[in-house]
């Protein structure tokens, strides 16, 4: 299981460092929460594939859903169905800064989880071919620490977990899930938020907090590369690439 884990990320990052390709689809939709009369947008990214297994991307405060395009692209090339949600709207009060960080934006974090499980539910209806038993989360910051409150909250529909250097919720302590964690320099998580066992964490070599998304430098981005490289569950997993069509 920890080898098909290591699998994705390396698929994922060397797809993007090996190649210039672009998915074969993507498009936007609104969709709309009439339980919650709430707007939710989304960007889809898809290849071909048929029996498509399920990722869903979730920003950062102050990103937008578009700019995780370097991670959506290549997993649509390599066969996945990737969801980027925008969950934070115009509309929307600003994400508390001060006070007690982790009960005054835990409402946001539950509203994300909601967010989630609605678009799962309505790819359901859409697109009835998807694997929606075992979906993958990725989340940036603030996306990530709602996608952690889900990985609690229902560990059943998730099998892996990627932080993109998100710092405020617990990760879940589940060995049926998978956790992943790139973390960046100007900044630590809040005590008792990584666990000291059970989840790979990776550092990139100068990444700030904010260019764990489209605004990172191509000097991140090949950064990332090296660390996919010098990681040595991942460094025989590269040979795979070839398989998949990323160089």
């Amino acid at each position: 299981m920890k080898s098909k884990f290591n699998l994705l990320i390396a698929i994922i990052f060397s797809c993007i460092a090996f190649s210039n390709a672009y998915a074969l689809e993507s498009k936007k939709l609104d969709m709309f929460d009439r339980g919650r009369g709430r707007n939710v947008p989304v960007v889809i990214y898809q290849g071909k594939t048929i029996n498509k297994p399920v990722v869903i991307i979730s920003h950062g405060y102050g990103a937008k859903n578009t700019e995780y395009s370097f991670i959506a692209n290549a997993l649509a090339e390599t066969g996945y169905f990737v969801v980027s949600i925008q969950h934070d709207l115009e509309t929307d009060k600003p994400l508390p800064t001060t006070g007690n960080l982790f009960e005054r934006r835990k409402p946001l974090w539950e509203r994300g989880v909601q967010n989630i499980l609605f678009v799962m539910n309505e790819l359901q209806k859409i697109e009835a071919q998807l694997d929606l038993n075992k979906v993958i989360l990725i989340g940036h910051s603030n996306g990530g620490d709602m996608s952690m409150m889900m990985a609690q909250l229902y560990p059943d529909r998730l099998s892996k977990i990627i932080s993109l250097d998100s710092r405020r919720y617990p990760f879940p302590s589940n060995p049926k899930l998978e956790i992943l964690r790139f973390g960046a320099i100007d900044d630590e998580p809040d005590e008792g938020v990584v666990p000291e066992s059970g989840v790979q964490v990776i550092y990139v070599k100068g990444a700030r907090h904010i260019d764990l998304c489209d605004r990172g430098s191509p000097e991140i981005k090949d950064e990332i590369q090296k660390s996919i490289r010098a990681c040595p569950q991942m460094r025989d997993m590269l040979v795979y690439l070839d398989d998949v069509g990323c160089n």
